[in-house]
């Protein structure tokens, strides 16, 4: 009889989702090897109004984030949030009833601390949960999960945390970060410039990134217009509607103060292909959140860093320079400087970082497949298939 396996997050559009989908990916194509079914399924949280704040934080005041981030380092807090939890039960209980898992991987973390609680509860369910824990270096103490039987980190950073907020090491699994298959293809960047309506060899910067997009746009925007080199800017704004007007209106501003043609931009929303787009340009200024920033490593492509939600995201700056995968510059005038500093000598940049940016994502491009070594260990073929 075929074990059933459900990957599990929430329907919002952030890096929780994209993790889930890696993952999901990667194990239902083996289904048959593993004979497994596999199901791939959102539940809405329970958070009240916390999306919204979450995402006024996100959004315009990232530094504040650091509170929040803090307080999960007092036990008690902690313990409240683990309490409350349950509140989230509802949805998740009616979706494992239904669907009968042996097996849970959950890429949210309010999802794997309800389903625990639920488990402690209910000593007579039999489902193993593991837990993804998605941050890299600066970890949440929530994301480590009591009564979660396999946590899943990104390296030995997350083995290292574990201990000290109750998880033994032994069940903690180091893998590299989860990024999707299809950002490792390999496009042809003349085919890709084209479809970016790019025929020439002018540079191409990537600027955006972030699911709910990216309130370091303005940061840049000015700086365009004393650009006396030409370069291409490809800007994405995500889900945020505003910042996508934004650059549509001073892209007309543009064109009646400029005549010469210099700056061609490129003005998206969300992106369904990114891998495709990332392969078409020569550097990406973006929100230093994991799953994009490890998305760009998997494009190869050199990364700066523009912004980044205090707390949560410290960590990825310290990766960006320690792993020699690009520059931070957060500061207010440090993009547009560096910009034109790029323009100077593009290749310079480009080809900075090329061996250390490999490595990393020849890292990551494995990460799935010990998610995969893991599951086999959990639910051996032989036994399966009896």
């Amino acid at each position: 009889m075929k074990k059933k396996v459900l990957v599990l997050t929430d329907e919002l559009p952030w890096g929780h989702r994209s993790i889930a989908k890696s993952i999901y990916g990667y194990l239902k194509a083996r289904e048959k090897e593993g004979n497994i079914e596999v199901e791939f399924v959102q539940v809405k949280a329970n958070i009240g109004i916390g999306f919204d704040a979450y995402n006024f934080i996100y959004k315009y005041w990232p530094s504040s984030n650091i509170v929040a981030h803090r307080l999960m380092h007092n036990e008690t807090a902690r313990e409240l949030f683990r309490e409350m939890s349950v509140r989230n039960l509802p949805g998740l209980q009616k979706t494992v009833k239904w669907y009968k898992p042996d097996l849970i991987i959950s890429a949210y973390f309010l999802h794997s601390n309800s389903l625990a609680k639920w488990k402690e509860n209910d000593r007579g369910l039999t489902w193993k949960l593991w837990t993804i824990v998605a941050d890299p270096w600066t970890i949440n103490p929530i994301s480590y999960v009591t009564g979660a039987d396999k946590h899943i980190v990104y390296d030995k950073v997350g083995v290292e945390l574990a201990p000290k907020y109750g998880v033994a090491k032994e069940n903690v699994l180091a893998t590299g970060w989860w990024t999707r298959e299809e950002m490792f293809k390999k496009y042809n960047k003349v085919e890709a410039r084209k479809k970016l309506g790019i025929e020439d060899d002018r540079p191409v910067i990537f600027v955006g990134g972030g699911s709910l997009g990216n309130s370091a746009l303005p940061k840049i925007l000015p700086a365009l217009m004393v650009v006396k080199r030409p370069v291409g800017m490809v800007f994405n704004a995500g889900t945020d509607k505003l910042a996508l007007n934004l650059v549509t209106e001073f892209d007309k501003l543009y064109r009646k103060v400029k005549k010469d043609n210099l700056v061609k931009i490129v003005n998206y929303g969300w992106i369904e292909n990114i891998a495709e787009v990332l392969a078409g340009v020569d550097i990406v200024f973006g929100k230093a959140g994991p799953n994009f920033l490890f998305d760009v490593v998997a494009a190869r492509k050199p990364f700066v860093a523009m912004m980044h939600i205090s707390g949560q995201e410290d960590g990825n700056l310290d990766i960006i320079r320690k792993k020699k995968l690009g520059w931070i510059k957060e500061k207010s005038g440090e993009l547009g400087d560096f910009m034109m500093e790029y323009l100077e000598d593009p290749e310079k940049y480009n080809q900075k970082f090329t061996a250390t940016i490999e490595k990393e994502a020849r890292t990551n491009e494995g990460s799935l497949e010990k998610v995969w070594q893991e599951l086999l260990k959990e639910m051996p073929t032989k036994s399966v298939s009896q």
